[in-house]
C-alpha cells in the first residue's frame, strides 16, 4: 500500500529560504492513493483515540548541526529528528493504547518500484510504506541539506506513520467509489491535510529549543502555501488549496496536540 509523500512543495524550495534539493529538482511529487467515502467516515477517523493523548511533549532534541555540502552531516541529523520524533510519539500512542513501533528510514537513489512496490511519480522524494513500516527518502535531498525543510520533511513523514499505527490509514483504505469523483478528492485532502497538522504539532513542540526567530516560521509557512492545488493549478485536488494547508500546518504548530488535527469532522470549507 502506497501513503502520500509530502505535498508537493514549490521549486522554490532549491533556493532562498529553503535550498534542500538538487538543482533542477522540486520536493514534491505527492503519491496520493484513492481514498473515497460513500458513508459516514468510520470512528477510526471520527473519534480515534489518538486525539484524546493530550498534547505532544514541549522538548529539546538533541540533533547534529548541518555541514554544506555534506550528505553524511544531513543523514546523521534526519536520522537524529526522527529518533526525536520516536520519543514525542511513542508516550501519546501508548497512552491511547495503540501500537508503536518505530519506522525504518531508508536512503535510496532511484526508486524504481522497490519503494512499496511502485513507481514513484518524478521528482518524489519520500513516502511512507505501511505495509513494511519503512520511510523512504531519496538522498538527492542530502545533497544541499536545509534545517526547516529537513524537519517538515521528516515530521510528515512520521505523520503517516502515526495515521498508520493509529488505525487511520487502513480506516480511510476503506473509503471506496469512484476514482474520479469530487469527495474521493475531499478525503484524500482529509488524510494529507492531517498529516500536515501531525507535522506542525511536532514542529511547534520543538520551535523554542531550535532558537528560530518567528520571522522563519511565517516564511516557511508562505513557501508551504505555494504548494497548493490553487497555486500550482493542477486538475487533481488531492492536498488542499495553499491557505488551507498553511491553516492545518499552523494549527498543529500553536497547540500541538493530535486532538488538533481532526480532520474527518471539519467542515468541507475547512478542506478545500
Amino acid at each position: 500500500m502506497r501513503i502520500p509523500l509530502i505535498t508537493a512543495l514549490p521549486a522554490v524550495l532549491m533556493i532562498g529560504l529553503l535550498p534542500g534539493t538538487a538543482a533542477g529538482e522540486t520536493t514534491g511529487g505527492l503519491q496520493a492513493r484513492s481514498l473515497v467515502r460513500t458513508s459516514p467516515a468510520p470512528v477510526e477517523l471520527t473519534r480515534n483515540r489518538l486525539y484524546e493523548s493530550g498534547p505532544l511533549p514541549r522538548r529539546a532534541c538533541s540533533v547534529s548541526g548541518l555541514k554544506k555540502n555534506d550528505p553524511k552531516s544531513a543523514v546523521k541529523h534526519l536520522r537524529a529528528w526522527f529518533g526525536c520524533l520516536d520519543r514525542s510519539w511513542r508516550p501519546l500512542l501508548k497512552d491511547a493504547k495503540l501500537p508503536s513501533a518505530a519506522p525504518k528510514v531508508r536512503f535510496i537513489t532511484d526508486p524504481g518500484t522497490a519503494a512499496c512496490g511502485t513507481d514513484w511519480q518524478e521528482a518524489g522524494v519520500a513516502q511512507y510504506c505501511d505495509k513494511t513500516i519503512v520511510i523512504y527518502l531519496k538522498d538527492s535531498i542530502l545533497k544541499k541539506p536545509d534545517l526547516l525543510f529537513l524537519l517538515y520533511l521528516a515530521a510528515y513523514e512520521y505523520g503517516n506513520h502515526v495515521q498508520a499505527l493509529s488505525g487511520i490509514a487502513k480506516a480511510a483504505d476503506r473509503l471506496k467509489d469512484s476514482a474520479e469523483s469530487a469527495q474521493e478528492s475531499e478525503h484524500l485532502r482529509r488524510y494529507n491535510l492531517q498529516a500536515q497538522c501531525f507535522a506542525g504539532a511536532f514542529i511547534g513542540s520543538v520551535w523554542k529549543s531550535l532558537h528560530h526567530p518567528g520571522s522563519d516560521w511565517r516564511k516557511f509557512l508562505d513557501v508551504v502555501r505555494r504548494s497548493g492545488d490553487d497555486v500550482r493549478g493542477v486538475e487533481d485536488r488531492w492536498h488542499g488549496k495553499g491557505a488551507t494547508i498553511v491553516r492545518w500546518v499552523n494549527r498543529g504548530f500553536t497547540k500541538p496536540s493530535p486532538g488538533r488535527c481532526n480532520t474527518w469532522t471539519a467542515a468541507g470549507k475547512s478542506v478545500a
